[in-house]
């Protein structure tokens, strides 16, 4: 295990920004939908957020879903998925969605730990975020029918105020105002943006900026 690595653990085993992180992402409104939410019968999911080096920058991969008759058609997403039974843990089930959908070899993430559990009630999932590090650049291979774009993105990225961004539109004859992160021409908002602001949260209060930058600036012993 890198230094690296043992770092992050110990920045999730301290107290999480929880809902006050994720709402700063938050969209005006959070149903659009047509059938009543009912969180008491909620169906469990997980999400991966998995960090890896390319060319000396932590980035983690996103994926723009392909088309379907679904709540979240069409939206950029983490690789992720509803747990199913014989699944062992949360992470378990991120790592197996992870790797059906984008192709990562599953078993070389190492767990870094689990961010605050989010209800989406569009979909009426309870989604669970998980974290780990890749110890190398990957290489996907995106699942066609589940993934329309293999979304690429260097952690500094999220955190340029020109690349925080909000619309106003309507979904379902329903308006709602949204705060996104912009990254290319892709909006990254809803669920995503919510556990994302968490997640740069847990980076930003353990002093984990140099995460966010090339790893050549910050090449110091504590953070190999």
């Amino acid at each position: 295990m890198t230094r690296q690595t043992q770092i992050l653990i110990e920045a999730f085993q301290r107290p999480l920004p929880g809902e006050k992180a994720q709402l700063i992402m938050s969209p005006s409104v959070r149903f659009t939908g047509k059938v009543t939410p009912q969180p008491d019968k909620a169906r469990e999911s997980s999400v991966l957020i998995v960090l890896y080096l390319k060319d000396g920058v932590w980035h983690i991969p996103l994926m723009k879903r392909s088309v379907y008759k679904g709540a979240h058609s069409g939206q950029v997403s983490f690789p992720g998925g509803k747990t199913e039974e014989g699944d062992a843990s949360y992470f378990a089930t991120a790592i197996r969605e992870a790797e059906e959908e984008i192709g990562i070899i599953g078993k070389d993430v190492a767990f870094i730990g689990e961010l605050t559990s989010l209800y989406i009630p569009n979909s009426n999932f309870v989604v669970y975020p998980q974290v780990g590090v890749l110890p190398y650049e990957p290489k996907f291979k995106p699942d066609p029918r589940e993934v329309d774009t293999l979304i690429e993105v260097p952690l500094a990225e999220l955190t340029k105020p020109g690349n925080i961004r909000s619309f106003s539109r309507k979904i379902n004859d329903i308006l709602i105002e949204a705060p996104f992160f912009a990254y290319h021409n892709f909006e990254i908002w809803g669920a995503t943006a919510m556990i994302l602001s968490e997640f740069l949260q847990v980076l930003k209060i353990n002093e984990l900026n140099p995460l966010l930058h090339s790893y050549s600036d910050h090449n110091a012993p504590e953070y190999q």
